[in-house]
């Protein structure tokens, strides 16, 4: 079992994640895993130009939108491009999925992470189509999504912490997304006054891969998650509407 802190939970302090099982956080890791295997067994038959043509499709991108290839929105949610890519944004999404399973369905869910996840990709190819110095290789990864659930659960429980990272979920969540515009507004292509040589700095320090990176794409989807999380919650019933039901129920008239 997999556990995470939560300042409200019991003594302890610890919460228990969701097992796997048929649910939200178990179907998308295994979803994620299948497209990245079913990926390897297409280079292990046809080559890597098979496989270019693969994220070409399924990837993200100005380009391909553009040219009506609209279900990269979706897809380009499952593609990853490495292990690593793939391992990390799976367990992340498995947490956030599992934390948000105690309040809301697995639909909801996964809603929320397609809403998330799209939302942030087309950000990014916007951001693509008004900034021709962004690198323009297409997008893979469920980051944008992982990151809207993520952001989204802190803002529910913002006195709850991660495991290993003792920072409450609020101070984080604004630490995610001012890193995350920051790094964006570093990117040395823009050629923002200051903020790109801090940029070319970066680059020195930890190579050309830190751009490589959707900073963009995490920023927007983190947002999304934060704002919207409220409107996938159904509507509670209140101490006043079970009044009224009870009274209803006895066959008198309940007060307006």
């Amino acid at each position: 079992m997999t556990f995470s802190r939560d300042s409200g939970a019991s003594r302890s302090g610890w919460v228990m994640l969701q097992a796997p099982g048929v649910n939200a956080a178990t179907f998308g890791v295994l979803l994620m895993l299948a497209v990245h295997l079913a990926v390897l067994s297409v280079y292990s038959l046809w080559g890597e130009m098979a496989v270019r043509s693969l994220y070409t499709s399924g990837g993200l991108s100005w380009e391909g939108v553009r040219g009506g290839r609209i279900w990269q929105l979706f897809t380009h949610n499952w593609f990853h491009g490495t292990w690593s890519h793939l391992l990390l944004n799976a367990a992340l999404f498995y947490y956030a999925a599992a934390r948000l399973s105690h309040v809301l369905g697995s639909w909801r869910i996964l809603i929320l992470f397609l809403i998330c996840g799209m939302g942030a990709g087309l950000v990014h190819i916007l951001a693509q189509a008004a900034f021709p110095g962004l690198p323009g290789q297409p997008l893979v990864g469920a980051s944008g999504g992982v990151m809207g659930m993520l952001l989204g659960f802190f803002a529910l429980s913002p006195e709850s912490r991660m495991l290993l990272l003792p920072v409450s979920a609020r101070n984080l969540a604004k630490g995610v997304l001012i890193s995350s515009f920051l790094l964006f507004i570093m990117t040395p292509g823009l050629n923002l006054p200051l903020m790109a040589d801090f940029g070319r700095w970066l680059e020195g320090a930890f190579g050309k891969s830190v751009f490589q990176i959707a900073h963009l794409a995490h920023f927007a989807g983190g947002f999304l998650g934060w704002a919207l999380i409220l409107r996938f919650f159904p509507r509670l019933l209140t101490r006043d509407d079970l009044e009224r039901m009870r009274i209803e129920g006895e066959g008198g008239q309940a007060p307006r």
